[in-house]
């Protein structure tokens, strides 16, 4: 990092014989704390790092500064352009918005766009208002691929420290002093957006009313503070591990004490159908709003999908051949591949579709082997290496990571949030021993290169 601020400088300085300086050190150090404080919340001395020499009011101004970084003619040109292309619902939303925000009356607002209303559309455009009138608008998602698609965008755990426990603790609260980097922010925040929020559990969103009225010394709902969350509850609702569909809908925003506070706005013109004029992509869509609304017939909690909502396929061949057809040929048009995916219910049936997608890549594949091992020392005799191996917990990479030039591949782990988060989807474009270069496919920053470090499970 020293080496390639030392590069910059050069090209700044036009000076080529400039040489490595403390400075240049410490300016290192800098960005590094700065990520620290992004994801952990912490600086580099709480983390047994050497400190970055500069003083504490700037380590704590830093989040807030980073919210006032945006450029306010270009968001305002962005406004301008994108505005008159609202509809006339997304322009109501978008008003009602911008007048609460200029009266600072606060409120509790849901948006409720399905697939294909264009909520991320209304959603950026109203950020970007609120940014270029030099106001704070703090963009959050409940999920690392969802913050991406947002300028600024963080997930709600990483911005507001929630607990990872959140759906045992009886109160809960946001890990925020009154004195964080982020209390700042929250007390002068115009906005907060919670995008896809109905995966959200409610006692996250209780957390945060508990959290803004203690930093806000205000009594209010959300300390006054103007809340806006975005979603469509036809889709995902909160995940509970080993629950019954009762536990899912009691741990759901609707069944909240703050629920009855929320103002609604919806949003139902499907600008994917209107833009495009395709008639079946009419009736797609209405067949899925069926199914949300529960409209569908069921049998002993079973639906039956309409004959002409899905493509009935024989075997994994004929599936692979449909989505991506011709993959030889199309497999560094990363245009093409964004464009499409096979979702799966189970791991196993990811592992078996991915092997049989790769045998059809041209190219030597690349072994990436877990170097797992025991933490306990007095703990290894009792679980081996070959038995750690042999697990394959979610949310975690096998063991055995073959991987090919051109290979499709989906970030597990926050590394640099938004733009590599959990979520994120890339395509390898180099294979080294213990790094993988790939190109981003997915999010604001698609198209970037970067390199992926090969991390212990």
């Amino acid at each position: 990092m020293a080496e390639d601020i030392l590069i910059r400088m050069r090209h700044r300085t036009r000076n080529q014989d400039l040489l490595l300086t403390l400075d240049m050190y410490n300016e290192a150090l800098i960005a590094l704390e700065d990520l620290c404080l992004a994801i952990a919340n912490k600086a580099l001395g709480q983390l047994g790092l050497p400190s970055a020499n500069r003083p504490m009011h700037d380590l704590f101004d830093r989040e807030l500064q980073h919210e006032r970084e945006y450029d306010a003619n270009e968001l305002q040109t962005f406004v301008n352009l994108n505005v008159t292309k609202l509809n006339v619902h997304q322009r109501h939303v978008y008003d009602t918005i911008m007048q609460a925000v200029k009266n600072r009356t606060g409120g509790l607002y849901f948006l409720d766009a399905p697939g294909g209303t264009g909520k991320t559309f209304v959603i950026s455009l109203i950020l970007a208002a609120i940014r270029s009138q030099n106001k704070i608008a703090l963009a959050l998602a409940s999920s690392g691929i969802a913050a991406t698609l947002l300028d600024g965008g963080r997930t709600v755990h990483s911005a507001l420290k929630l607990p990872l426990n959140v759906h045992v603790l009886e109160n809960p609260t946001c890990n925020i002093s009154r004195n964080s980097a982020m209390a700042k922010v929250l007390r002068q925040t115009d906005i907060i957006l919670l995008d896809e929020c109905t995966m959200t559990h409610k006692k996250s969103l209780e957390a945060l009313d508990r959290t803004l009225k203690d930093i806000r010394g205000n009594a209010g709902i959300f300390g006054g503070a103007l809340i806006l969350l975005s979603g469509d509850f036809r889709q995902t609702l909160p995940v509970i591990p080993r629950s019954t569909p009762a536990d899912e809908i009691n741990a759901c925003l609707k069944s909240s004490i703050l629920w009855p506070h929320v103002q609604t706005m919806t949003l139902n013109i499907n600008m994917r159908v209107q833009l495009n004029n395709d008639p079946s992509a009419y009736h797609f869509s209405k067949q899925l709003l069926d199914i949300g609304n529960g409209k569908i017939q069921s049998t002993n909690g079973f639906i039956t999908l309409p004959n002409n909502c899905c493509t009935i396929v024989e075997s994994h061949d004929e599936l692979i051949d449909r989505v991506f057809p011709n993959i030889v040929g199309n497999i560094m048009n990363h245009t093409w591949l964004r464009e499409r995916a096979i979702l799966a219910p189970k791991n196993v049936n990811v592992n078996d579709i991915n092997f049989e997608i790769q045998e059809k890549l041209p190219g030597v594949v690349t072994l990436y082997k877990s170097f797992d091992s025991a933490m306990n020392q007095d703990d290894a005799v009792n679980y081996p290496i070959e038995f750690l191996n042999s697990l394959e917990p979610p949310g975690m990479p096998p063991h055995c990571l073959n991987l090919k030039i051109g290979s499709s591949i989906i970030l597990l782990r926050n590394l640099n949030a938004p733009k590599l988060c959990n979520g994120t989807r890339l395509a390898v474009k180099k294979l080294m021993l213990n790094l993988i270069e790939a190109t981003i496919l997915t999010g604001t920053s698609k198209g970037d290169v970067v390199l992926i470090p090969r991390i212990p499970r």
